[in-house]
């Protein structure tokens, strides 16, 4: 079907922003896959600190049970001594423990169920965009300026492109007839004149006789 052009102007426009729209969406794929492997770099991080996290509270229980333990022997006079302040001391050091233990448990498991989200979520879609932006856009540009080069030639905005003649021209070129050649006095004066002719009576008189 025909296409009705109004403006090369709105159309080089138009193919300048689709090139910038894939060369934005080539930034911003990029830029999530920094950010998603900043999060798995991230949660390892997070894993690496939190083990050490446990070991320390580990060795904070085995001190508060020690001090807890030297604690509880009675005195030279057989009282029982107040062991508030180490019992304490022990049971903060085991919530510490219970939480740097829950906190690699979580990790753990985020690392684990983080890859299969980002399939899910993620990978599929970016694939497809993946191959849009590698073919389809260049394509595309590609049959853009194609068709703008031939829009170019045809509207003769192109120095190295003549318009044509066009056909309603051409035809009425061969129809207009030769001009009418139009003749002075001296042409009809050097024209020969016509023979004289003799009229039927003096062509057909009978002879007289002799």
């Amino acid at each position: 079907m025909p296409a009705d052009v109004r403006s090369i102007a709105a159309l080089q426009h138009w193919r300048a922003q689709l090139a910038t729209y894939g060369e934005i969406l080539v930034e911003a794929m990029a830029g999530v896959d920094l950010e998603i492997r900043r999060m798995q770099d991230w949660l390892e991080e997070q894993l690496s600190l939190w083990k050490g996290a446990i070991r320390q509270c580990e060795e904070e229980v085995t001190q508060a049970k020690a001090e807890l333990a030297q604690r509880q022997f009675p005195t030279w006079d057989g009282r029982e001594p107040d062991c508030t302040v180490q019992e304490r001391n022990l049971r903060r050091a085991k919530a510490r423990l219970e939480y740097a233990e829950e906190k690699v448990e979580m990790i753990r498991r985020w690392i684990t169920r983080l890859p299969k989200m980002i399939d899910e979520v993620f990978t599929g879609p970016s694939r497809r965009l993946q191959s849009m932006l590698e073919a389809d856009v260049p394509n595309a540009l590609a049959e853009l300026g194609r068709r703008l080069a031939a829009l170019e030639s045809y509207a003769g905005l192109r120095p190295d492109h003549a318009p044509l003649a066009s056909t309603a021209t051409l035809i009425g070129q061969r129809d207009t007839p030769p001009p009418t050649r139009h003749t002075d006095a001296t042409d009809r004066d050097s024209a020969p004149s016509p023979s004289p002719v003799s009229s039927p009576s003096e062509t057909l008189q009978p002879e007289e006789n002799s």
